[in-house]
């Protein structure tokens, strides 16, 4: 088992809470910063990142949106952490863009009634 249990808890629930504060660029660093503490946890400490970003946005601005966005962006998931590895830059520019386009389609969203 991975000795860093409790650090790696915290950063994800570190990073809930940075994704909702829209926080973007804090989170990669975080990231940044646990990975070179802890080398062997770059999976670990990455994989949640898109389920947590999905399911802010979803919060946001409503299921429908954001499950449109993701069936006519297949790759989402793997562009977030992609940009997650690269810098908090390309990670805050990302999600920007992300959250503008599930913003974008939840115009045209109909309510249920």
């Amino acid at each position: 088992m991975f000795t860093g249990d409790a650090a790696l808890v915290a950063l994800i629930e570190s990073n809930t809470a940075l994704i909702e504060a829209g926080k973007y660029g804090e989170v990669a660093e975080a990231y940044k910063s646990f990975v070179a503490e802890h080398p062997t946890t770059s999976y670990m400490a990455s994989e949640p990142v898109p389920f947590k970003v999905n399911m802010y946005l979803s919060k946001k601005y409503g299921s429908s949106a954001t499950t449109t966005f993701t069936l006519r962006h297949p790759t989402w998931a793997s562009d977030i952490k992609k940009a997650l590895k690269d810098s908090p830059e390309a990670f805050a520019s990302t999600l920007a863009k992300i959250d503008a386009d599930v913003a974008e389609i939840a115009k045209g969203v109909k309510p249920l009634s």
